[in-house]
This record gives C-alpha cells, sequence and structure tokens, in this order.
C-alpha cells in the first residue's frame, strides 16, 4: 500500500533510516523503518536522498512479526493501530486477513491506514482469509520512484 507523506523527522545509522512521516490521507504520523542502500552514513552525516520536510511516496508493510493473536472478534475500535514507543517503527495493530501468500506472508487489510499491506511472520502461521488478528511487528517503509 502506498502512503505519501512529508518527513518530520529522521533517524539514520548506516544503511538503516527510521523515518517520523506526516500523511496526508488517512492524517496521521507514522514512525517507519526502511533501508537505503545506495547510502552508508556515519553518525552526524545528512543523507543526499532524505531529508525533512521532504515529500516522499513510500510502500509499507509490517515485518519481523513476533507475535500474534486470533481474535474472536474485532475490538470496539476496529483495527486498531498503536505505535507505543516514542521514536520507533515498532507497531501493534489488528488486520484482516484477505490473502494467504505463503506460510509466513499475509496480504491483510488495515483499516487505520485504509488499504490492504503484506504482513511478515518470522515463524509458520497456519490462518486463514477473513480472519482478524492482532499483531506486534515492525512498520516498513520502501520508497516509490
Amino acid at each position: 500500500m502506498k502512503l505519501h507523506g512529508t518527513i518530520c523527522a529522521s533517524i539514520t545509522d548506516g544503511y538503516e533510516r527510521l523515518i517520523h512521516l506526516d500523511v496526508s490521507a488517512p492524517k496521521r504520523k507514522l514512525w517507519c523503518h526502511l533501508v537505503k542502500h545506495e547510502e552508508y552514513l556515519e553518525a552526524g552525516e545528512k543523507s543526499a536522498y532524505l531529508s525533512v520536510g521532504q515529500r516522499v511516496t513510500v510502500e509499507v508493510g509490517i515485518d519481523l512479526v513476533n507475535e500474534y493473536s486470533v481474535l474472536a472478534a474485532p475490538s470496539s475500535v476496529p483495527h486498531t493501530f498503536i505505535q507505543p514507543i516514542s521514536e520507533s517503527s515498532h507497531v501493534l495493530v489488528e488486520v484482516t486477513v484477505t490473502e494467504v501468500e505463503d506460510e509466513y506472508t499475509l496480504l491483510c487489510e488495515v483499516e487505520d491506514l485504509g488499504g490492504t499491506i503484506f504482513v511478515e511472520f518470522e515463524e509458520k502461521v497456519d490462518v486463514k482469509t477473513g480472519v482478524t488478528l492482532r499483531v506486534t511487528g515492525n512498520l516498513k517503509a520502501e520508497l516509490c520512484g
């Protein structure tokens, strides 16, 4: 799923970036992890590719899912999306499975983001389409274009 937004903050470590993205639709701010293979940065160096105030389009997904539970019924606030740790891409989110890609990867509807995203697990999962899950993982992003 593609999101369009403005970078509010950026934390770098080698090839890794953690960006705070002010997303236009749905209107919210998200911390996303991404890897910029073309640019290695030492502490204090500025990126030639990403800067605060820059408008970007990213493809988002959830990876490194190490904890999940099947919900008998969705919570009263459907598809809750929470980033409980400041300056972290850690995410707790409710998703509805729309397609099973393989034993580790699901395509899921995330109502709070307004679309479907890939959710990648660290271990094999056995769930069916239509099931609602609460997952804990990492909000990842890949730059588009």
